[in-house]
């Protein structure tokens, strides 16, 4: 049994496999990265809704138990494609 993950964005509950995991660097940056050691937080991917979402409710900040700034998820957005 794969484990199982919650959107930040949506709050759906999908296996991990279908989901894309951003952690947050030492320098507040948000990467894409599964093997980025700290708290991670998950997000539907290719979802520009999911990505509003969890912004506009501070999913981040409260995935990730840290600051995030604006400017860190405008980064991610473009990352994504969002």
């Amino acid at each position: 049994m794969t484990p199982r993950r919650t959107c930040i964005g949506c709050r759906r509950v999908r296996p991990q496999d279908e989901l894309v995991r951003v952690a947050r660097t030492a320098q507040g940056e948000l990467v894409l990265s599964r093997r980025q050691p700290g708290r991670g937080a998950w997000l539907c991917p290719g979802s520009p809704v999911c990505l509003a979402a969890a912004e506009r409710r501070g999913g981040f900040a409260r995935a990730l138990r840290a600051s995030v700034s604006a400017e860190a998820v405008a980064t991610l957005r473009e990352r994504l494609g969002a």
